[in-house]
């Protein structure tokens, strides 16, 4: 709005009704009405797809934890959660019967991680439970959040937090002899959502290694869904996590999504693996169910037109036949510096 203190400065007095002035003058106040509508509308969308929204909650969110029982969990603060615009308080719930929530038989294999998705039911009262696959078997606690998020169960549930959990046996939510947090399991950490991940300073950079099946990821600025500050510092020469993915036939296309726990602890998860085009495999990507606690950093599509199976972690990435588009995810729009410019006395008449 600097123009407007121009147009209107005393130093433009002799030219104040020429038609230049008038027609600055007009550009000036719609750049400002632009500049109004884009705020209102990043609210409204900020309000409205915010999983739990920070200016509502308490700064430490839910506090999910372990129950007396240790094979069930609680919350113990109110939370003012955001279904599409409507806020509902969540009340505590002081003992989440896990077994009875859930279901029996939802196992993790041991030795290796699961989550436990938690939900505040629609209308405020008790918890709401659900996993991403009734067994279990990622590598890694990143691998176990990066798996898509469940389903809410019902229309306006919404996500609170979650619980990962690593098995130091054969592990059973729930269950009394094979579900106990800090028993049956060598790992178990809560998280507890209080805004949406957010990039706050896109990579730095995002490429394939020639002549290799890794890639390169730069440095960025982050936030967790838990309000975790990321500073990440970026990784050479990074691997799919062999084993886990599916190969990728001739003439087909797979997407993958790079999410960041931490730094140094990124994964690349594998959305899909035999869309017959791009754009069908970016569609796909865009209608993820966004997760709610890692930060998505990027995206990559390999198109296979080789002739042979393309297959991750070993396949070179800048093979003969094998193209590769890296998606760098975007920074949040930061709009203080507009609002700033708002003020009164960028408008000044005199």
């Amino acid at each position: 709005m600097a123009g407007i203190a121009k147009v209107f400065s005393k130093s433009n007095a002799a030219n104040s009704y020429s038609p230049g002035l008038l027609n600055e003058i007009m550009i000036q106040i719609t750049n400002l009405v632009t500049d109004v509508e884009t705020l209102r509308a990043y609210v409204d969308h900020r309000f409205k797809t915010s999983p739990v929204n920070v200016e509502f909650i308490a700064a430490g969110g839910a506090v999910l934890a372990r129950d007396g029982n240790v094979y069930d969990i609680q919350s113990t603060v109110v939370v003012p959660c955001n279904h599409a615009g409507a806020i509902v308080d969540h009340i505590p719930d002081a003992i989440a019967d896990v077994s009875v929530l859930l279901g029996t038989g939802k196992a993790i294999t041991n030795a290796k991680s699961g989550v436990l998705w938690v939900y505040n039911r629609a209308g405020g009262a008790d918890l709401i439970l659900a996993v991403s696959s009734a067994a279990e078997a990622n590598a890694t606690d990143i691998a176990a959040l990066a798996q898509p998020i469940p389903a809410p169960p019902a229309v306006g549930d919404v996500p609170l937090g979650c619980v990962m959990v690593t098995a130091s046996a054969t592990w059973e939510w729930g269950s009394t002899g094979a579900g106990r947090l800090g028993t049956d399991s060598s790992v178990d950490t809560f998280y507890d959502f209080l805004n949406p991940p957010t990039v706050l300073v896109e990579m730095a950079s995002f490429a394939l290694d020639a002549s290799a099946a890794t890639f390169t990821y730069g440095a960025a600025n982050a936030v967790l869904g838990d309000g975790t500050q990321l500073v990440i510092s970026g990784e050479a020469n990074h691997v799919f996590p062999a084993g886990e993915l599916d190969t990728i036939a001739d003439n087909a296309v797979g997407a993958w999504v790079l999410y960041c726990l931490a730094d140094n602890d990124a994964i690349p998860v594998q959305i899909g693996n035999a869309y017959e085009g791009l754009r069908a495999a970016k569609i796909a990507v865009e209608n993820l169910r966004p997760n709610p606690l890692l930060v998505k950093l990027g995206e990559i599509y390999v198109t296979n037109a080789s002739g042979a199976v393309f297959t991750p972690a070993t396949t070179n990435l800048d093979a003969t036949g094998i193209t590769v588009e890296f998606v760098t995810e975007s920074a949040a729009v930061e709009l203080a510096p507009k609002a700033t410019d708002m003020v009164a006395s960028n408008l000044s008449l005199s």
